[in-house]
């Protein structure tokens, strides 16, 4: 009958830990030694049954101290847990180091296992290690550098220079995310995904470079300009392209200097800081930038500069469209247009030769919202987003814009602040129209102004859902701002003449 109660209570607290297991994962908190408590329990049910089976007395000694030896390390477990692992789960006081807690069971293991096998199985284990010259000679060496390791890993847990998902730099190039840390080893991720097995001691030894310690990871490159190209203007574009990457975090402020002045070009040292802190973040962010610069410079006109030492520039894969296709193009973008598909084919050509083709790369901000501009652009190839503001450092995106959509000719036309920002989905061509481009086709063609202003006021209707009644004096209103906008950079360019 003791047997079958006491298979009962087993099985009672067996369901009770695997319960209270699940429960205490639900809450977070940190998990119960189970798979000990379990081999414990089983250890006491069996005993019994060995007992009943009537081996030798010298064998019963065995097994009784082991069933002894497991109860208590399972209590002391579950008493660790309780004293050190639960109160810091709920928040009392700070975790301690998985690695105090090991040594911790270790040493109260150790003392456990050396008073059992001393008063039942009478076995004098310390006085065997202490009296044996040759055994503790042995012992001393075998345990010099797993001492030095387990020191190293002591003072890397207990410190407040390291923590768990920091990203390490070795002296000798290795790095990656710290994993763990445990007695003897730690363990780093790398950029491939590996993990790197690194004694404690040769961290502890070592110059280690800490990039999660301030909080942002630095990332600094370098990129080769013109010497034609004047540095101010060079250093103003690869500002502006670092201020408007979203990944790019506006404190610290990025920086651009003027490193050298190299063989074939002028040296420029970018410098940002970014919030992920782990090198395959940083190559990504590297990879975007380069390509936004080598955009940006597309459309200024200026190119990176081959090396002084080559004597062929390589071959283009497609020759650059002529002047007269270009022009066909555009005009031919420019008759799809809602606002300017309306004027006559002449006017369309003359409009063509005034504008130019842009292009921008996979993340570039076109326009930002607040901003003032003068130009509107209209999408010829790729898609753009149109995102607007909902609190201080939050966008949302509220439209997609494909081939032959038009943006930006409020500013234009009325030198209104964008409405909204706009940035590419992937990379687009733009065909780019300026206020001082469209002035000569206004001067020769008065009436062009008037019908502009027409479409102006139909588009603008439809975005604020303007009543039937209001239209013809918000047109007029339209047409008189256009004309006192122009008129004034008519007045602007003859004193510039004069």
């Amino acid at each position: 009958m003791a047997l079958i109660e006491r298979l009962l209570l087993g099985l009672v607290l067996a369901a009770g830990l695997v319960l209270g297991q699940r429960l205490i994962r639900r809450r977070q908190l940190p998990p119960l030694p189970l798979k000990l408590s379990l081999v414990a329990l089983a250890s006491w049910i069996v005993v019994p049954l060995i007992e009943a089976l009537g081996p030798p007395d010298r064998y019963l000694r065995w097994v009784a101290l082991s069933d002894t030896w497991l109860l208590a390390l399972a209590g002391l477990s579950l008493s660790l847990w309780m004293l050190m692992e639960l109160p810091a789960g709920l928040g009392w006081w700070r975790r301690q180091p998985r690695l105090v807690l090991q040594l911790a069971m270790l040493g109260a293991g150790s003392l456990i296992t050396v008073i059992l096998a001393n008063q039942a199985g009478r076995l004098d284990l310390l006085g065997l290690v202490t009296t044996s010259a040759v055994l503790t000679a042995v012992l001393g060496l075998a345990a010099q550098e797993p001492l030095k390791d387990l020191l190293a890993g002591l003072e890397l847990q207990l410190s407040n220079e390291f923590n768990l998902g920091d990203w390490l730099e070795l002296e000798d190039g290795r790095d990656g995310l710290l994993q763990s840390v445990s007695w003897r080893y730690s363990v780093l991720r790398n950029l491939d995904g590996c993990h790197l097995v690194i004694p404690n001691r040769k961290i502890t030894e070592e110059v280690v470079v800490n990039r999660s310690a301030c909080g942002a990871a630095s990332n600094r490159f370098e990129i080769g300009l013109d010497y034609g190209w004047p540095p101010a203007r060079a250093r103003a574009l690869l500002e502006e392209v670092l201020n408007q990457h979203p990944h790019v975090l506006p404190t610290p402020e990025p920086r651009v200097r003027i490193k050298e002045f190299g063989e074939s070009a002028v040296i420029y040292e970018l410098h940002a800081w970014q919030r992920e802190m782990n090198r395959k973040a940083m190559l990504e962010l590297r990879s975007a930038l380069q390509e936004q610069v080598w955009y940006a410079l597309r459309r200024a006109g200026q190119t990176i500069p081959f090396s002084v030492v080559q004597l062929h520039h390589p071959r283009r894969a497609t020759a650059s469209p002529s002047e007269e296709e270009r022009l066909l193009h555009a005009v031919q973008a420019l008759e799809r247009s809602d606002l300017f598909g309306l004027m006559s084919a002449a006017e369309h050509r003359e409009l063509a030769a005034a504008s130019r083709v842009v292009h921008y790369g996979p993340g570039e901000a076109i326009v930002r919202e607040g901003e003032a501009g003068d130009s509107s652009y209209q999408v010829l190839q790729g898609r753009v987003e149109v995102l607007k503001s909902v609190a201080p450092g939050r966008q949302v995106s509220v439209r997609e814009l494909e081939p032959d959509a038009l943006f930006g000719e409020m500013t234009l036309l009325l030198d209104n602040p964008r409405s909204a920002t706009v940035r590419a989905l992937e990379e687009c061509q733009l065909l780019q129209l300026d206020r001082s481009s469209l002035q000569p086709l206004l001067a020769a063609h008065p009436d062009l102004l008037q019908r502009l202003a027409h479409q102006v006021s139909l588009r603008q209707q439809e975005l604020d859902a303007l009543n039937r009644t209001g239209s013809e004096q918000h047109e007029a209103n339209l047409l008189s701002k256009m004309r006192r906008l122009f008129n004034q950079a008519v007045r602007a360019s003859s004193r510039a003449e004069d």
